[in-house]
């Protein structure tokens, strides 16, 4: 019988910065009781695995059927990098100083005041800037496909951040354990 479980663990600190660690390690692990297991498998996900929990959900099964092997997700440190479909999983898009200053940019460009600019009001400027977009579109002063380039910055949850997958690394060992 496949037998799924979760696990949520203390894992590392970040020695390197000094920076104390609040969030708990989540890994998963599946297996079939039934059958003598031969390894344990990680399946490590890139950048924006978190996009879809039930594919990683779906695929560690797979495999944990299919072979006889332990096959484990490990929810690593700064695993949480892109919007998921699960809210727990998801990060937040925010807009940053970066972010603010090129929109600035843009609604100058259309002659749209921006000295009320800040992240409470990003989406009713984004919403006006695109009405009057379409106007101009509409009188053929811009082209029908134009776009303008803006952005937000995705912030992982939980405090974490990158630091180019050194404590990534370490929570797949401290899985192992």
């Amino acid at each position: 019988m496949l037998i799924n479980q979760t696990f949520e663990i203390d894992s590392c600190d970040d020695v390197e910065l000094n920076i104390k660690r609040t969030s708990k390690l989540e890994y998963r692990i599946s297996y079939d009781d039934e059958k003598e297991m031969k390894a344990i498998v990680f399946i490590i996900g890139g950048y924006g695995a978190n996009a879809n929990i039930h594919f990683l959900d779906s695929y560690r099964n797979y495999i944990a059927k299919k072979f006889d092997v332990a096959t484990i997700n490990v929810f690593y440190h700064c695993f949480c990098q892109r919007p998921s479909d699960v809210e727990k999983y998801s990060t937040l898009a925010d807009f940053t100083k970066e972010d603010l200053r090129l929109m600035e940019k843009v609604l100058c460009k259309y002659n749209i005041p921006c000295d009320q600019l800040a992240n409470n009001t990003v989406v009713s400027h984004c919403e006006y800037l695109s009405e009057i977009m379409t106007e101009l579109k509409m009188l053929n002063r811009l082209p029908y496909d134009f776009e303008e380039r803006l952005s937000a910055t995705y912030i992982p949850s939980d405090g974490e951040y990158q630091n180019f997958g050194i404590m990534a690394a370490i929570d797949h060992i401290n899985a192992l354990k």
